[in-house]
């Protein structure tokens, strides 16, 4: 497997909340062939090159519910790295949307979602929207986020980005929203 394929089946299993399992075995000298070493540095760099700055750092997290109003919940704990705070709606609310405002044009192609799972697993469907010409514009939405959801797609350049929760059976419980830019080398158009 190349790093790009690698890349591939990461968006694919970790991307959707699964384990990202190799099952890489050792050649006969009880090493691991260097193709396949060659292959896995390939895959971390492009990992690194991707993940390596959090473009929602430092943007305005609002949202159209907080539970009880209380700091506690507050929307700007999907911004802060620390998976055990969260944002999250009073019960009767479920369907709220949570918007940055990164205070800048910023172009990302990948968006990371995590769900605080100590509560379990809440969102059903939800979509993404970009603020475009004084209007929101949908540009990507899934099912399901769970331990960690990465959208991923063409480039989107914004200065606001808002997250829509669509289906949710309880209050949301959202620990994460991050935005990142992969490399080009990163997108399909890498392959030879």
């Amino acid at each position: 497997r190349d790093p790009l394929n690698l890349l591939d089946l990461y968006y694919n299993s970790v991307g959707r909340g699964a384990s990202f399992l190799l099952n890489l075995p050792p050649d006969r000298r009880g090493r691991i062939h260097e193709n396949d070493e060659r292959s896995l540095r390939g895959f971390r760099a492009l990992i690194d090159a991707t993940f390596a700055e959090d473009l929602a750092q430092g943007a305005n997290a609002t949202a159209s519910n907080v539970r009880g109003g209380a700091r506690r919940f507050s929307p700007i704990h999907v911004l802060d790295g620390d998976r055990d705070t969260y944002w999250s709606t009073d019960d009767g609310v479920t369907t709220p949307e949570l918007s940055l405002d990164l205070g800048r044009s910023v172009t990302f192609n990948v968006v990371s979602l995590r769900e605080h799972l100590p509560l379990g697993q809440r969102i059903e469907d939800w979509a993404l929207d970009a603020w475009r010409d004084g209007a929101w514009e949908e540009f990507g939405k899934g099912t399901a986020i769970g331990s960690r959801r990465l959208w991923r797609g063409e480039d989107v350049t914004t200065d606001r980005v808002r997250l829509r929760i669509t289906k949710a059976p309880v209050c949301p419980a959202l620990s994460e929203m991050a935005l990142f830019l992969e490399p080009p080398e990163a997108r399909d158009e890498a392959r030879p």
